[in-house]
């Protein structure tokens, strides 16, 4: 069992718990039962976890950095969905669905920042759930967890550009320090050129 693994997972144990709806006793049992499949790794800033074409195969857990899933769209556009930090599991959900009957992942999963965590094998952690309830009930809370999130972006894309600049901020405190301006202009759905008009808009109104 990687003891380093739980150390780093007792630290978020509050916030996530709360977050997914679940006990910290649940939060530390589904920490004792990944803790066997956990393997460290780390990634320069750049690097894919996860990438466009490839059946998803890890979920990984950060405990420093930052990544960005997104995915490209028929013009070539990036567009980035959602942003993973320092506590949170790395993953594509949709596509480790899509990789139980072996097909290919519609999305990509980079590293922003230089990240080290921890990889967990997916079929390993479907097993587990299957025959452990308290791991079902884990994975139902941060299931419902990440369709309640999902919602929310969507609702999120149709505000304009300032609202959904704020909501950003709000949705991730501090981040906006630790990634590009073009990177959260991808999120945000507009270009860098008008990231930049609206950064300075901001600024002349504080």
């Amino acid at each position: 069992m990687s003891n380093a693994f739980l150390e780093h997972r007792a630290k978020y144990r509050e916030v996530v718990s709360r977050r997914y709806g679940v006990t910290p006793e649940l939060y530390d049992e589904a920490s004792r039962q990944l803790a066997p499949l956990a393997v460290p790794f780390s990634m320069r800033k750049g690097e894919y976890l996860q990438r466009i074409g490839t059946p998803a195969q890890y979920v990984h857990w950060l405990h420093s950095g930052v990544t960005r899933t997104g995915f490209i769209t028929e013009a070539g556009n990036e567009v980035t969905q959602h942003f993973q930090t320092d506590g949170e599991s790395v993953g594509a959900h949709d596509d480790l669905l899509r990789s139980r009957e072996s097909e290919p992942a519609l999305n990509f999963v980079v590293a922003e920042t230089a990240i080290h965590g921890y990889r967990l094998d997916w079929s390993e952690i479907s097993a587990l759930y299957k025959r452990n309830s308290d791991m079902r009930d884990y994975y139902l809370g941060a299931a419902q967890r990440s369709i309640i999130d999902q919602s929310r972006r969507l609702y999120l894309n149709a505000s304009p550009a300032q609202g959904r600049l704020n909501a950003f901020r709000r949705e991730y405190p501090g981040l906006e320090q630790r990634i590009s301006q073009k990177v959260v202009a991808s999120f945000l759905g507009i270009t860098p050129q008008y990231m930049s008009q609206l950064l300075r808009l901001d600024g002349s109104k504080r």
